[in-house]
């Protein structure tokens, strides 16, 4: 078993510690966003833990507040963003299909 604290923007669990699951957790100040990204072949969930997120996926844009999960299928290009005025929290996992 692995712990790891969840503070900033760090990688939590990756292989060799996972079996090819990934995760980490991010933190966006208002106005910043990941990137445009595509997670391949994975399927990503991004858990919101403190203020509220903007994802866009594949042009399509979704809000995920706190205490929500929100489900980036494979081969979805997509980002997330903070247009809020607060800190934005989350933990992301990817594993592959």
């Amino acid at each position: 078993m692995v712990v790891n604290d969840i503070s900033g923007r760090q990688s939590l669990l990756k292989p060799p510690f996972s079996v090819g699951m990934r995760s980490g957790s991010v933190v966006l100040e208002p106005g910043e966003s990941v990137g445009e990204h595509k997670t391949e072949k994975r399927e990503e969930a991004i858990i919101v833990l403190k203020g509220a997120a903007t994802i866009v996926c594949e042009g399509e844009t979704f809000g995920v507040r706190e205490r929500q999960l929100a489900y980036i299928p494979p081969e979805c290009l997509h980002n997330v963003f903070n247009k809020s005025s607060e800190t934005l929290e989350y933990v992301y996992v990817v594993a592959p299909v």
